[in-house]
């Protein structure tokens, strides 16, 4: 009788901690991946755009536990469902699926909302964050400090390496270009503005209508840039502020 109460016992002790330990990874273990995610970087036709102005605003999911994610894109703002198996993390928005590839604290979906954009979200908190990260080959070569080596004027005798107004061609037009994708512009000494940039097939595009700037990206990692605004049409070659060319001016 003894023994039969004893066995009892056992299986009664073993089924106990079968669900206590059951319990415990439900209830006391977080995914890693709950938190909140938010878009880094989006690009469309292999061109990066910038995610604020191609959703109206920026983009973030916090993903919760029970499978359970809400998320904001602009002013817009509801609930989904989540779930990850492998390397690949299914998001569901508005009853639509999405699936995306898990890098390291980073997911990207190729098709978000079936907008035809890329949108790569990173973890908050996390290295993954930079935006330096995501920068294409060649938006890494304008990433920096430029300022202007010589000045051509429309009906001008070729490059100058002098303008009136500056004492220093250098200060005629500075450029410093940073990996959030804004450019601070400084145009005679006298800062006019920061613009948004893009680069696509060796042009960089700086959204402003006054003055306008182009700039074409050349072989030899210079800057051509074609500068007007009201008063003023020049074009100015540009180099790094910390290259070779540019100390020996």
């Amino acid at each position: 009788m003894k023994k039969k109460w004893n066995l009892l016992f056992l299986f009664a002790f073993i089924v106990s901690m079968i669900t206590l330990a059951g319990c415990g990874k439900t209830a006391g273990e977080a995914s890693p991946y709950e938190g909140k995610w938010i878009a880094v970087s989006a690009q469309m036709i292999g061109m990066s755009v910038s995610v604020d102005e191609t959703f109206g605003g920026a983009f973030e999911f916090e993903v919760k536990n029970g499978g359970k994610v809400s998320f904001s894109v602009g002013e817009v703002t509801g609930n989904g469902k989540w779930s990850a198996k492998d390397d690949k993390f299914s998001l569901t928005i508005e009853g639509e699926e999405m699936v995306g590839t898990i890098g390291e604290n980073n997911i990207s979906f190729d098709d978000m909302l079936g907008m035809g954009v890329k949108v790569i979200f990173a973890k908050e908190g996390t290295d993954a964050m930079n935006p330096a990260l995501y920068l294409t080959k060649e938006e890494k070569v304008v990433i920096g400090d430029w300022a202007a080596e010589s000045v051509e004027e429309l009906l001008g005798d070729g490059p100058q390496t002098s303008m009136e107004g500056v004492e220093n061609i250098s200060d005629a037009l500075r450029l410093n270009f940073k990996d959030d994708r804004n450019v601070a512009v400084v145009y005679k000494g006298e800062e006019i503005g920061t613009f948004p940039w893009s680069v696509v097939m060796g042009y960089c595009m700086i959204e402003s209508e006054n003055p306008s700037l182009s700039v074409t990206i050349n072989d030899d990692d210079t800057l051509k840039v074609d500068y007007s605004d009201d008063e003023d049409y020049y074009t100015f070659h540009c180099v790094k502020s910390d290259s070779k060319e540019m100390k020996k001016t």
